[in-house]
């Protein structure tokens, strides 16, 4: 399937508001409705899959070369006991949780050995089970993957239906200078076609027409102030 750019659903949206009022609409900025679209598409994405369904591909996103080190097993006791795990010097992006489940589709190294992923609280006594304290496991705390019970490993992949999708892709492409290696106009946003119109019509009845609706300037300083504040972007 084949993505259209951020850009382009963005001044889609935007193109559409300035058609109808023009003049109240100039202080909608595309950041806000970059937010809106990240917002809504993360709600479409979970209504979608608490339906049952197994995630459409469009979702799922990869985390390519996610390095690790290794760190005391401390992190998962309660004082050092001599014993390594493995700790990824990155924190992940968050996942859309699956129907109960995790958004993580697939951990695993890039020639396809999958690392099973369970609850952190399983993670201290998956050691002294007699079948499976040798299988490499994987668990998240505070948004780092750690991997236990596995050969050194430097690298690890990632997959998953992630709450913000442009943060893999800074993920995926470091920042030089503070400024991300990608361009908004050519990145290719993970959103099925048919859910589209869905996103924009949410967009535009819940929060445009909202935002129209808040009242001039009533100290009449050229400032639109009330809107303005409405309308202020982090």
């Amino acid at each position: 399937m084949e993505f259209q750019s951020l850009l382009n659903y963005i001044r889609d949206i935007v193109l559409i508001t300035r058609g109808s009022v023009e003049s109240r609409s100039e202080t909608i900025s595309d950041r806000q409705v970059e937010s809106w679209i990240h917002q809504y598409r993360a709600l479409l994405i979970k209504q979608d899959i608490d339906k049952g369904k197994y995630p459409n591909p469009s979702y799922i996103q990869e985390i390519k070369g996610l390095k690790l080190s290794p760190v005391d097993a401390s992190e998962i006791s309660t004082k050092p006991i001599g014993r390594f795990i493995l700790k990824s010097n990155l924190q992940i992006p968050r996942v859309i949780d699956l129907n109960f489940l995790s958004g993580i589709t697939y951990i695993g190294t890039a020639d396809g050995r999958e690392i099973q992923l369970i609850p952190q609280s399983r993670s201290f006594w998956q050691q002294y089970k007699f079948y499976t304290n040798n299988s490499p496991l994987a668990y998240l705390k505070n948004q780092y993957l750690y991997i236990i019970n596995g050969d050194i490993l430097e690298y690890i992949d990632v997959r998953g239906v992630f709450e913000l999708p442009i943060e893999v892709e800074m993920f995926n492409n470091p920042t030089t200078g503070g400024i991300p290696n990608f361009d908004i106009k050519t990145y290719k946003y993970p959103i099925p076609e048919n859910m589209i119109p869905v996103l924009r019509d949410m967009i535009l009845s819940k929060e445009i027409t909202k935002m129209l609706t808040v009242p001039s300037d009533i100290k009449n300083d050229a400032k639109n102030n009330d809107l303005n504040e409405a309308t202020r972007t982090k």
